[in-house]
């Protein structure tokens, strides 16, 4: 195959076998495998697992740090006093998330509870949103979608429908 290439200064087709000249160069190089860079490896023991995940839930039930629009994975590991890896590598490996999912997953049920108490029946999305620790508006409806299977409206307008009292 023989590709065409265009001298801007005298205007003149110039024909360059590309493909061949590739192929010469990519052949005389090795083949490097990709590898992971700055991977850690992250074991925990049983007792360890079983730890983080119960102060996981004591904080997350407690002290609600997800309602904090701009909570890190470093604020979060601070608190369990485990490095930042570690707790990366534990939400992706042991739950399944990261930890974005895992922050807007506790987010969205925050959100689900304030609408089953009847809460925010007066509030816009964007002020539903900010009261569940989103900035934006756009990223909770999102969220929301993904972890309910309903935008936030429609799972409104669902729960109140089906709470209302038959007439």
């Amino acid at each position: 195959m023989r590709y065409f290439c265009v001298n801007l200064f005298n205007q003149e087709p110039k024909l360059f076998f590309m493909r061949k000249l590739l192929l010469k160069i990519f052949n005389y190089l090795p083949h490097f495998n990709k590898t992971q860079k700055n991977r850690h490896l992250v074991i925990f023991s049983p007792e360890k697992k079983t730890w983080v995940i119960k102060e996981l839930g004591e904080i997350m039930e407690v002290q609600r740090p997800y309602l904090n629009e701009g909570y890190t994975v470093k604020s979060l590991a601070d608190e369990l006093n485990i490095r930042q890896y570690q707790l990366s590598a534990f939400l992706n490996h042991e739950l399944g998330v990261n930890f974005n999912d895992y922050l807007n997953q506790q987010r969205i049920r925050h959100c689900q509870q304030l609408i089953h108490e009847g809460d925010v029946y007066n509030l816009n999305l964007k002020g539903l949103a900010s009261r569940c620790g989103f900035h934006n508006r756009n990223t909770f409806s999102t969220a929301f979608k993904k972890f309910t299977g309903y935008t936030p409206s429609s799972y409104t307008k669902r729960y109140y429908k089906a709470s209302a009292p038959a007439a």
